[in-house]
């Protein structure tokens, strides 16, 4: 292993050991994989539930949440387990039942309140579950292994008059999805989710958490539209900025630690959205990531025989959030010069190429895709 890529792994392993969106602490996981659902306010979740592409009402949101609430054991079970993959322990998943509807089921039995729609909304809890039952559900497709389109969130519920508790029928490939952490996993506030009363701002709010370790993301307009599910109202933008994303954002910045900012761009093949993941962290905290930053980057460009008082400029321009991306292209940048040493003018060439990555957000952040 040389120089560079010893640095490389350095840098990673430290920052995945700090890391809370995509890799956890292995004790606090354990821990939370032990208990019940409840104990905990941070709810893990795959991120393909918010590429979820179905019109789901805030109260249909609620209903889910409430669900992989109660697989929390789990998914936190994937989550904290280091070695191979295997099965899930049936002791781990909801019994299986047989629905009248549906063979291949399990049954989660949730208590009234963790919908969080009152005590003496019965009438609408079953008007939620009875359209989750019909709700066209799409996944991102993964491969062929995995479902990817279900007609129902739920298979089927019993829900007795004056019962205080909600039976819900899952379909064993529904589950299965719920319970795919391979494709990335997030986790967020379930109590602060619940505040949220615009269903929009609860979907952007799961997309930003599942890309906040890597300081933004870029998706096609027309992609949100279908994630969102957004009408013929909304083939304007300026009616997506006006109802969907600036009261999400404005939301979000006053009463969370984690908000978003965003830019249009034009493409070719379609107007674009940048959005930059902005994260409240205490000082202590903010002042140990620059500082692993600026050691990491120093060391680099000194090795790399880059002068680093020529790009301390730079690197205070970059904000927190951005500090790991940051250190991603500067290291590809290092690298791709080390291959080609035709490139005379090494400062300039690094410091253009920077200066751009910083001023364009569509290049700095990754793409979503379709």
């Amino acid at each position: 292993m040389n120089f560079l890529e010893m640095q490389i792994f350095s840098y990673i392993c430290g920052e995945q050991h700090n890391t809370k969106v995509q890799n956890c602490d292995t004790k606090n996981t354990l821990n939370g994989a032990s208990s019940r659902p409840g104990q905990t306010d941070e709810l893990y979740q795959t991120n393909s539930v918010a590429y979820i592409e179905a019109d789901l009402k805030i109260n249909h949101l609620r209903i889910l949440m409430a669900i992989i609430k109660h697989l929390q054991t789990a998914i936190r079970f994937k989550v904290g387990r280091t070695v191979g993959k295997g099965r899930i322990p049936d002791s781990l998943l909801p019994p299986v039942a047989t629905h009248t509807r549906f063979y291949n089921t399990r049954v989660l039995e949730i208590p009234v309140p963790d919908f969080h729609m009152g005590l003496n909304n019965g009438g609408r809890l079953r008007s939620c579950l009875d359209e989750l039952c019909s709700t066209r559900i799409v996944f991102p497709r993964i491969s062929h292994y995995y479902l990817d389109t279900f007609p129902g969130l739920i298979a089927g519920y019993e829900f007795p008059a004056y019962a205080k508790s909600v039976r819900i029928f899952l379909m064993n490939p529904m589950i299965g999805r719920l319970l795919l952490t391979e494709e990335g996993y997030s986790h967020y506030s379930h109590s602060k989710a619940l505040t949220i009363s615009n269903k929009y701002t609860v979907r952007l709010y799961w997309l930003i958490c599942s890309w906040r370790n890597r300081g933004g993301f870029v998706i096609s307009l027309d992609n949100l539209r279908k994630i969102l599910q957004l009408g013929p109202s909304y083939d304007r933008y300026c009616n997506i900025t006006g109802r969907v994303l600036n009261p999400s954002m404005t939301e979000l910045c006053t009463r969370f630690p984690i908000w978003f900012l965003y830019r249009l761009y034009r493409r070719k093949e379609g107007p674009v959205l940048a959005f930059k993941i902005k994260v409240k962290l205490a000082p202590e905290e903010e002042n140990r990531i620059k500082k692993d930053a600026y050691e990491f980057c120093f060391r680099l460009l000194t090795k790399s025989g880059i002068g680093f008082h020529a790009f301390t400029a730079i690197f205070d321009s970059v904000e927190t959030e951005d500090l790991k991306p940051f250190v991603n292209k500067l290291t590809e940048l290092v690298s791709y010069m080390s291959e080609h040493r035709e490139i005379r003018n090494r400062d300039q060439y690094l410091r253009s190429a920077l200066n751009a990555w910083l001023t364009d957000w569509s290049v700095r952040y990754q793409d979503i895709g379709e």
